[in-house]
């Protein structure tokens, strides 16, 4: 789910943790944090595919002139993340925004349909 082979630090592929929560509103939605600090908002890619929220992007290493690491823990390259929603979500009003290296995309949910009794038939036998 978090990346080809699921390798974090020092490689050539970023992270990007999630925390995904209902809030009560208005308007009741599911709300997605990713934490993408250092990455250009302009290069992320946010889409979503029938239950699936797809975010992608580039933590792109900055500076020049850095020959050899004493210590390394910041990954940079390339990320993706796929979340199954679980939930239905109105689409058209999803909004996502950027501050402080969390990207904040709010899906509000779908208005559910009204109940209706539905009148089953008992038929005797197999």
């Amino acid at each position: 789910d978090l990346f080809p082979g699921g390798r974090h630090g020092a490689s050539n592929e970023a992270r990007a943790p999630v925390d995904v929560y209902l809030t009560d509103g208005p308007p009741p939605a599911l709300t997605v944090e990713i934490d993408i600090a250092g990455v250009d908002p302009a290069q992320v890619d946010v889409s979503l595919v029938e239950d699936v929220l797809v975010v992608r992007g580039e933590r792109r290493r900055a500076g020049a002139g850095r020959r050899v690491y004493q210590h390394a823990e910041i990954a940079w390259g390339t990320f993706e993340r796929r979340l199954r929603l679980g939930v239905a979500v109105d689409a058209a009003s999803a909004t996502a925004s950027y501050e402080s290296g969390i990207l904040r995309i709010l899906l509000p949910l779908a208005p559910s349909p009204p109940l209706r009794p539905v009148d089953i038939t008992v038929r005797e036998g197999s």
